[in-house]
């Protein structure tokens, strides 16, 4: 997702400077090494856009041992709120962080 955040904004960059459809495809191909067909993607996501995607954050690998009860449990919970397993981890640690901060 970062990468393809970059290359549409990339793509909507030059669109904001008045550089024509067919001329920014050209260019993001050459730039990035993509055939015209992907840059055309990045552009017509770029044309639906009044403002540039957010980057999102680079996320690692971060293994950790859990009972496996606790795993069932978040599992579950994840699943019944629709998010990834990492996504409600990572919230929830950093509401954990939030409450500790405030309270030391």
């Amino acid at each position: 997702m970062n990468q393809y955040s970059r290359r549409v904004n990339q793509a909507l960059q030059f669109l904001n400077e008045q550089i024509v459809p067919a001329e920014v495809v050209t260019r993001l191909a050459a730039q990035l090494g993509v055939s015209a067909r992907q840059a055309a993607r990045y552009v017509r996501a770029a044309q639906q856009r009044s403002s540039p995607l957010p980057i999102p954050e680079t996320k690692v690998v971060f293994t950790v041992k859990l009972p496996t009860r606790l795993i069932r449990q978040v599992r579950r919970a994840a699943h019944v709120q629709g998010r990834s397993i990492s996504d409600w981890v990572a919230h929830a640690l950093e509401e954990q962080l939030r409450v500790s901060q405030r309270h030391g």
